[in-house]
Order: C-alpha cells, then sequence, then structure tokens
C-alpha cells in the first residue's frame, strides 16, 4: 500500500487504502492519487501546463457516509480531443506555410508532436466514487494499470460495504474542509464573538464547529461559513443547531 506524504491526514485518521495510478502514458510522474482513511476518501491529480508540466495539485474528498457506489470504468476527455485537434491544425498550419523557414518547420512539428499527446491522453480508465449529492470523484489511471484498477475496486468495496465493516463512521464524523486554510488560534482563544463575526477565517469556523459544539449555533448563523460546513452541522441533528440553519432560508449559499 503506497502512501502519499504529502496528503495530509489528520490527527488520530487511520489509512485503510491507498494506491497511486499514472494516467499518462509518457509522462508517468504525473500521478493520481487514491486514499480510503476510517473517515473520508480522498482522489488528488495534478495539475499541468499543456497537459505536460506538472503546476500544482487538485484535491477532491467525500466523507465515508457520503459514498454511495464504486466503479472502476472508463473516461473521455473532449478538453483533450479540443487541444489535440488545435494543436495539431497549427502545426499543419506552420509546415504548410514555410513562412518562418526551419524554425516554422519545427515548430510546426512540435505542435504536431504535443496534438498527438493530448489525443493519447484523451481516453482512460479509472475509479469513480459517486456520493448521495450525485457528484463523482474519478481517479484516472493508464489503460495498463486495468488490472490494478480493478484490485483497487474490489479493496475499497471491500472495506466500505463488507457485511460487519465497522469502518465506515457516522455522516456527522467530520466537517468537510475550507479552500485556503490558514492556521487555527488554540482552542481556548475560540469565542462567541469569534463565531459569530464574518471576518473569521472558514477554516477557524470549521476548527470551532469541531471542537466546540456551544458554539455551533453561531457558526451555523456566521454568513462566512461555507456551504461543507453548513452541511455538516445540518446532519448532526442538534436542535438548537437546527434552529440557527432555519434562519438563513433565503440567503445564498454559493
Amino acid at each position: 500500500m503506497y502512501q502519499d506524504p504529502s496528503i495530509a491526514i489528520a490527527p488520530g485518521e487511520v489509512v485503510r487504502f491507498s494506491e497511486q495510478f499514472s494516467p499518462r502514458m509518457l509522462f508517468t510522474h504525473l500521478k493520481v492519487t487514491v486514499v480510503m482513511t476510517d473517515r473520508r476518501v480522498i482522489v488528488r491529480r495534478p495539475n499541468t501546463l499543456l497537459g505536460i508540466f506538472p503546476k500544482g495539485y487538485y484535491e477532491q474528498t467525500s466523507p465515508l457516509g457520503h459514498i454511495s457506489e464504486v466503479n472502476a470504468g472508463e473516461s473521455f476527455s473532449t478538453r483533450h480531443v479540443l487541444y489535440a485537434a488545435g494543436a495539431i491544425l497549427f502545426g499543419l498550419l506552420n509546415l504548410a506555410s514555410g513562412a518562418f523557414g526551419p524554425i516554422g518547420i519545427l515548430l510546426g512539428l512540435l505542435l504536431i508532436g504535443v496534438g498527438v499527446l493530448f489525443l493519447l491522453n484523451a481516453h482512460s480508465i479509472g475509479i469513480g466514487f459517486r456520493n448521495h449529492g450525485a457528484g463523482v470523484l474519478f481517479a484516472a489511471a493508464g489503460k495498463a494499470e486495468r488490472r490494478r484498477v480493478e484490485e483497487a475496486k474490489a479493496a475499497i468495496n471491500s472495506l466500505l460495504f463488507a457485511d460487519g465493516a465497522e469502518l465506515v463512521p457516522p455522516v456527522a464524523a467530520t466537517p468537510p474542509t475550507a479552500q485556503n486554510p490558514v492556521p487555527a488560534p488554540p482552542r481556548t482563544a475560540f469565542t462567541s464573538a469569534q463565531a459569530s463575526d464574518p471576518s473569521t477565517p472558514q477554516s477557524v469556523l470549521l476548527q470551532i464547529a469541531e471542537r466546540e459544539p456551544s458554539l455551533r449555533p453561531l457558526v451555523a448563523t456566521n454568513p462566512n461559513t461555507y456551504p461543507g460546513l453548513l452541511d455538516w452541522l445540518q446532519s448532526l441533528g442538534d436542535p438548537a443547531v437546527d434552529r440557527a440553519l432555519s434562519t438563513r432560508i433565503g440567503v445564498a449559499r454559493f
């Protein structure tokens, strides 16, 4: 089981399954990672420039209690096909015009090569996690990794849905993390004023909701509380929190 050290695991969170795939035929250093803990599923894939150069990453998570189905299947990227068509077209135009001499020919061949790479990577296989909100987390893999994808699907299904499995916690086990988190202050610094202040960072509101049940109603009414945390608060079944959430009717949550 491969565990990516760059994926942050919360204190007390236990990794149950982890695997990496290489969806790019030539650029095998561009890895897609799938991690399942006792609380959530994490899919991390690299962002790229021109489909070749790594530039950061994109990470999606879903609580285990929200996962309704795990499938292995195929993915076809229309975006990659459009990129391929554009690169090949401009490459052919450079070759046909001959306006820039040898440099134009070299540029044309380079563009055609990039287009072919995009085309080769337009179709991929992978493993998908469907949650109750009809969203899908998809981890792409290389065509040669079909067997590993099927094995990963079987292992995750066994952990999630096997009879007597004790890995899936209640839906409210942990709230989703805010984007662009900032360090939270010590627990002793959490106050009612902080929980209700619209300028309190979303990541701090997350920590307050996790650690201070008495302040959750104030977090529920805070205009800066993000949709994922509101959904988590609603899943708790706390009457005081539900009353606070009811006051947000008609308030935009996007």
